[in-house]
């Protein structure tokens, strides 16, 4: 049975279990991620024309489908309402991933898009819908630009098949330009970032992890595989352009999150930032391990990213921790959350034996591989500015005591607790194995 059937049918079915059985719900669909998870691993993707499962996408999407599967473990009832959603987003990004047209590429892009929308509309007060219309007006906006660069471009275009598209002149150049601009807001690129940093702080935090690691994730590796020969035919321009946004992405994402006092709020900049670490591939597709330093980023970002918000998605419902102050004291409150934030936050520092460390190493190593050293600085001096305000988390958790002087404890449910061991697995596993991900972008 496809995966594409197993999510989607899970998605259809879920609802029936809502009304008092809400745990039924979120167990149908963790193992129907894994379920399909597992077929992608017997190497069984979705077999129609202009689909192709090859060894770099069955491994980002087992990583995918897994994280999911860890995220729903999470869900508590003020989730309900995202767990059909999710699985759609699953599906959805499963058929990006294996994609090989242009055409399919856009289409299937809105229907994220708009699968997104779906999950931010998950209102329960205003902070929540103001989140949820500025995602919406961005994404209306994105959508705009992609859907004028892309009739542009099919003006020009023989086919829409990756291996067989097209590049004529500058006509070509301005198309593809104008469609990047729109994909730019779906990945949180600067200048086209303001909505991003406000949304993912007041939306639910569990949408807000699968909004700025799943979805951001599958966009870039989607978008890779999609605009490959324009940045191997336009490269000086593609070098100039996607260092010039990785450089302001990256240290305004690091500035502005030294200044924050809401934990969403630094995270949110955090995720902004490493969209920026991310263009560094796309940048130096003059090397040959560009594209194996953007799988690295991508695997390593969404275990860590997911796994943050849900952290901050326990606290905020069990305890209404939501600034730096709240987080004082965490530690002697809640041993297992600390114990996991603090390592998902190194792992997002770049500490060596965890996957941040390796995936920004082969990113950067495909930057000096093609001569872009200067952008490879700036991204080592983001590196360490990001120490700055990771570190100032972890002090508040470890080293002060709270501001209300109680020692409430705080639990975490055995749900929350598999998936964060689910997560933390795969971002110690991809720290110190690196093969995996070597071999499975080989021949790209």
């Amino acid at each position: 049975m496809s995966s594409l059937i197993i999510l989607i049918g899970a998605g259809l079915l879920v609802p029936l279990f809502f009304k008092g059985h809400m745990i039924i719900a979120k167990y149908i669909a963790a193992v129907a991620f894994g379920f399909a998870a597992f077929n992608v691993y017997l190497g069984n993707g979705i077999d129609m024309q202009y689909f192709a499962l090859t060894p770099d996408i069955q491994l980002i999407e087992i990583v995918v489908l897994i994280v999911l599967a860890a995220t729903m473990m999470t869900f508590s009832g003020f989730e309900r309402p995202l767990i059909s959603q999710t699985l759609f987003i699953g599906a959805a990004a499963m058929a990006l991933l294996e994609t090989n047209n242009f055409l399919v590429y856009i289409v299937l892009f809105e229907v994220i898009a708009i699968i997104s929308y779906v999950l931010g509309a998950n209102i329960r007060n205003r902070i929540n819908a103001e989140g949820a219309i500025k995602m919406f007006i961005a994404g209306a906006t994105a959508s705009g630009f992609i859907l004028l660069g892309f009739a542009m471009f099919a003006m020009v275009t023989q086919s829409f098949n990756y291996a067989e598209l097209t590049v004529n002149g500058n006509f070509t150049l301005v198309a593809v330009g104008i469609m990047l601009a729109g994909i730019f807001y779906k990945m949180t690129v600067v200048p086209m970032h303001g909505w991003a940093a406000d949304t993912y702080a007041q939306v639910n935090h569990a949408t807000a992890a699968i909004l700025s690691a799943t979805i951001k994730v599958v966009i870039a590796i989607a978008t890779f595989k999609a605009f490959y020969i324009f940045l191997q035919a336009y490269n000086d321009t593609s070098v100039l352009l996607f260092s010039f946004f990785a450089i302001i992405t990256m240290t305004l994402g690091n500035f502005m999150a030294l200044f924050q006092t809401k934990i969403a709020k630094i995270l949110s900049f955090s995720s902004i930032s490493h969209a920026g670490y991310m263009l560094i591939p796309f940048a130096a597709v003059a090397s040959g391990y560009s594209y194996t330093g953007l799988i690295y980023l991508a695997v390593a970002y969404i275990f860590m990213q997911t796994s943050v918000f849900l952290i901050l998605n326990d606290l905020r419902r069990e305890a209404h921790i939501k600034t730096l102050d709240d987080l004082k004291g965490l530690y002697s409150k809640s041993p297992l959350h600390s114990l996991f934030f603090t390592i998902q936050l190194l792992s997002l520092a770049g500490v060596p034996i965890m996957a941040g460390f390796i995936s920004k190493a082969i990113a950067f190593y495909a930057g000096v591989d093609a001569g872009l050293w200067p952008l490879v600085l700036v991204a080592l001096l983001n590196s360490a500015l990001s120490v700055g305000y990771y570190a100032w988390i972890v002090k508040h958790i470890y080293f002060d005591e709270a501001v209300d002087g109680t020692q409430t404890k705080i639990t975490m449910t055995p749900g929350s607790m598999i998936g964060q061991l689910i997560l933390l697995a795969g971002t110690i596993y991809f720290g110190i194995f690196a093969s995996p991900i070597f071999d499975a972008t080989l021949n790209f």
